[in-house]
């Protein structure tokens, strides 16, 4: 055999497949920065008050102008996702998030701030959309779990830095660096993405125009689901407009499921590998939420901690996310993403019940650890729980299944505040009384440890592209 066969020919060896960490710390240092963005802004908006000369009710729209846009951008923008080229569109979109936050930093009105916000949240939603399907075609399945890992690690880690490391910037150098020191690390991120993210020979296109309505009817159902809840919380007349809110809510929901850009969406919900994972981590999220809405009260106003020793506190739920992410990830290669998702909801439950007796007896000490149960708990689940989705998905839905991962982690976050809220509202808010609203929390914890045993116990590796609808087709071409 001549040596130009040797190399070319049938029984050549194909190269091996390596795993590509520059990508995975590019996904990491994006999670990472915008979760800071998401949970700095609430330390400056006092500064921002004064700046604009602007009430505490208008200031809240610099918080709603990203909040809002990324529910309802997040689903058509893992759409887009899945039909071009990951590497190109990871790079916009960790460049976008990087100008738009120097057009915050120069705002010179509340309403340019507004609007760069909004433009910010498009480009956040669609990193959002596209890290988890990037990991996927950058590492091996063998190490999906360590590489997901990372990124559910370096997502709290940003939170919990935040509003201290914002506090300091404002302090220090004024508000405006706490929106451009986002600017460097996405420089970085961009640069490993560019380096080491896998190429393809799609092509980056514009979005579809009809996507815009896909949004507006995902927006509605999202703010519309949210408000009501708050709403009833109100009590009295509050009930009513409540019970329009949820309605209005289940119709731009039903409408959505009608169209033709939903049916991607429906096809990963309807298959049990997917369903159950993400109900999972949807009421993982939802005890989280009702976490840092209600623990920051108990600490003040029951147990008297000054606001500093509230704030490290709380870090205690970080803390234990950031552990044990990596861990979780590394035993999930090694175990199997089931085993690992039931103990960290074992972990979730056995914290969330501890939580119940909640009073004005205890100390600081006593809620830290148990928040540091539940972080560590959380950190099991969403290392396996997304490398479980991952493994799942056909590869032309990874993005939109980043994407319904994302969106489902951000209504757990905004419907455990609301629902425990409404809970704590019924027994007259007595900080002495906490256990009602504290029990939403349990049950959320008791229905992740249902849906994660009802889930398969090995994820099947994703089809190939023979299987489910073709790359043109999944992008709603």
């Amino acid at each position: 055999m001549t040596a130009s066969a040797a190399v070319n020919g049938p029984t050549a060896a194909a190269p091996e497949p390596r795993d590509r960490w520059g990508a995975v710390v590019a996904c990491g240092l994006a999670v990472f920065i915008t979760a800071v963005d998401l949970n700095v802004v609430g330390v400056a908006l006092p500064t921002l008050g004064r700046q604009f000369d602007a009430s505490p009710s208008a200031m809240q729209w610099v918080i709603l102008a990203y909040a809002l846009p990324m529910v309802a951008f997040i689903l058509p923008a893992g759409r887009w996702g899945d039909g071009v080229d990951k590497r190109k569109a990871f790079v916009l979109a960790v460049a976008g998030f990087g100008l738009a936050s120097i057009l915050v930093a120069t705002s010179r009105s509340l309403e340019m701030m507004v609007a760069a916000r909004v433009v910010q949240a498009l480009f956040g939603a669609l990193i959002s959309a596209l890290v988890l399907a990037t990991i996927a075609i950058s590492v091996r399945p063998a190490t999906m779990g360590r590489a997901m890992g990372v990124a559910a690690s370096l997502g709290p880690l940003g939170g919990a830095i935040g509003p201290a490391g914002g506090g300091l910037l404002i302090d220090w150098a004024g508000w405006q660096w706490v929106f451009l020191i986002n600017v460097p690390v996405c420089l970085v991120a961009g640069w490993l993405a560019w380096t080491a993210v896998p190429a393809s020979d799609a092509r980056l296109r514009p979005p579809r125009a009809r996507w815009l309505v896909d949004a507006a009817l995902l927006g509605i159902a999202g703010a519309a689901l949210v408000l009501g809840l708050q709403e009833f919380g109100r009590l009295g007349a509050g009930l009513a407009v409540g019970a329009v809110l949820l309605v209005a809510s289940v119709v731009a929901g039903a409408l959505w499921l009608r169209r033709r850009d939903a049916r991607p969406v429906v096809q990963l919900l309807r298959n049990r590998m997917v369903n159950r994972w993400m109900l999972g981590l949807f009421f993982a999220a939802t005890l989280n939420g009702v976490l840092t809405f209600l623990t920051p009260f108990l600490l003040t106003r029951g147990i008297g901690a000054s606001t500093s020793v509230t704030g490290f506190t709380i870090l205690a739920l970080s803390a234990g996310m950031v552990v044990f992410a990596p861990l979780g990830g590394t035993l999930t290669d090694r175990w199997g993403a089931h085993p690992m998702a039931v103990l960290g909801a074992l972990l979730l439950l056995a914290g969330a019940v501890l939580m119940l007796p909640a009073g004005p007896t205890w100390g600081v000490g006593d809620v830290a650890w148990r928040l540091a149960l539940v972080g560590a708990g959380t950190g099991l689940i969403a290392s396996s729980t997304q490398t479980a989705v991952m493994t799942s998905t056909p590869p032309q839905l990874g993005a939109t299944a980043g994407a319904l991962s994302a969106l489902v982690l951000n209504l757990g976050f905004a419907v455990g505040p609301a629902a425990s809220a409404l809970a704590w509202q019924l027994v007259d808010t007595d900080i002495a009384r906490t256990t009602p609203a504290y029990a939403v929390g349990a049950v959320a914890a008791a229905l992740t440890v249902l849906a994660l045993l009802a889930a398969p116990r090995r994820s099947a590796s994703a089809p190939g592209p023979g299987a489910g609808p073709s790359a043109p087709e999944a992008a709603g071409a």
